[in-house]
């Protein structure tokens, strides 16, 4: 029996991180089977970065925690929202601190919990704040501090603009997302699988209409007793889900969401599925754009991808012993098609193969906006992708001490 559950919903989740990182290094085969031919393009990034921000010390502007995002302007100024301080920095192409801007509190212009920057015509900046957006000009000074009204939003039914898998402010767009309708006593009592979804809309700012993009697979999961647990009560089944727990098997099953480009595309994948579905969200309505056919191959995970999945599984969901949880979740028949998903600042959809160590560099394929597929991508090494212009990478990276650094890196599209 498959359920529609709002995970967010489930008070017996417990996780301790949504990122693997254990595992070798792992890439994906083509449709043919084998290697890129010499035919096909294959675009490069330069592993050492042009620009380098952020310290281990030094004056405040240069360190960083938890970042968010961050974004180049057209002029080269690469402006940063950092987590932590809640605030945006902007450095010149050099790595000269321009301005700060912002911080915490609920003030104009101030945050509480960041999320999400994007760079709209003319170089203004767009964040996400909760419920906020929050627009600033390329010299930091503050263009509107806006709050959503959700009261409007709720009238076309259970949707919400803060708990989605994607950002929710896009452009002028909204971008929202279904509540599942999660009823405790609807879970199941008995050992099986999940399956999470969520629907998608898209409205204008001032939410006078609304478009329904469709239902999307979020998560596959399995639900299995606690281990040491007695059974329960019918009266604390109802009230507690029945002693149940919940967790993802190895290499599970995911929807796999990214926005991008101007005007601003939706690209979908089922991490196990052969497409990707893109949405574009400037059209009024919203309409599907193109189903992408992917080169991506499923095959059998090694035994060491097998390994290092089982370990993250254990370490992530606490129902039991790490024997307990391999003896009740299904093992995989194969790696995920999917990984990640990127949509560049062109509209090229960027399809990420599996990578069991987060660490290790990742393969990517590229398909244009209209569906041919385009180029292969090798991303350096440790690099977590934050936008990916007509010719360079953002990205985050890590040192040994886990100093969080924003690199910039130039790409080369070979024609």
């Amino acid at each position: 029996m498959r359920y529609r559950i709002r995970i967010a919903m489930l008070a017996v989740l417990a996780c301790s991180s949504d990122r693997d990182t254990d595992g070798p290094e792992t890439r994906n085969r083509f449709e043919d089977g084998g290697e890129l031919s010499q035919a096909e393009s294959a675009w490069s990034i330069d592993p050492e970065p042009t620009l380098v921000l952020g310290r281990l010390e030094g004056p405040d502007a240069h360190l960083f925690s938890q970042i968010r995002g961050a974004v180049r302007l057209s002029t080269g100024t690469v402006v940063v929202l950092d987590g932590a301080s809640r605030q945006l920095r902007a450095f010149s192409p050099d790595g000269t601190h321009l301005w700060t801007a912002g911080g915490p509190g609920e003030g104009p212009g101030e945050m509480r919990n960041p999320t999400h920057i994007e760079t709209l015509p003319g170089d203004t900046l767009q964040l996400q704040d909760g419920l906020s957006r929050i627009r600033y000009a390329a010299v930091g000074t503050l263009i509107a501090h806006e709050r959503l009204a959700t009261a409007d939003l709720m009238r076309f039914g259970r949707y919400y603009a803060s708990e989605c898998a994607v950002p929710s402010f896009v452009g002028n767009r909204v971008l929202a997302c279904s509540g599942d309708g999660f009823d405790v006593r609807e879970a199941p009592r008995e050992e099986g699988p999940w399956r999470g979804e969520t629907e998608l809309a898209v409205l204008p700012w001032n939410l006078d209409s609304i478009a329904h993009l469709g239902v999307f697979l979020k998560e596959e999961g399995w639900a299995l007793p606690f281990e040491g647990l007695p059974p329960l009560s019918d009266q604390l089944v109802i009230l507690g889900g029945g002693g149940m727990g919940y967790a993802s098997p190895p290499m599970a099953r995911k929807g796999i969401f990214a926005v991008g480009g101007w005007p601003r595309k939706l690209a979908v994948a089922d991490g196990w599925g052969d497409e990707v579905q893109t949405f574009d969200l400037a059209a009024d309505p919203a309409l599907p754009g193109m189903t992408i056919p992917i080169r991506n191959v499923r095959r059998p995970p090694t035994a060491d991808e097998l390994a290092a999945a089982w370990e993250a599984v254990s370490a992530r969901w606490r129902v039991g012993s790490p024997e307990y949880v391999r003896e009740h979740l299904p093992a995989p028949d194969s790696i995920p098609n999917v990984d990640h998903l990127l949509v560049d600042d062109l509209g090229m959809v960027w399809v990420g193969s599996y990578q069991a160590d987060a660490s290790a560099p990742r393969s990517y394929h590229v398909y244009h906006t209209e569906g041919p597929f385009l180029a292969h991508v090798t991303m350096p090494a440790g690099v977590e992708v934050l936008e990916i212009g007509a010719d360079h990478v953002l990205g985050i990276t890590h040192d040994e001490l886990d100093v969080e650094r924003v690199v910039l890196l130039n790409l080369e599209r070979s024609p």
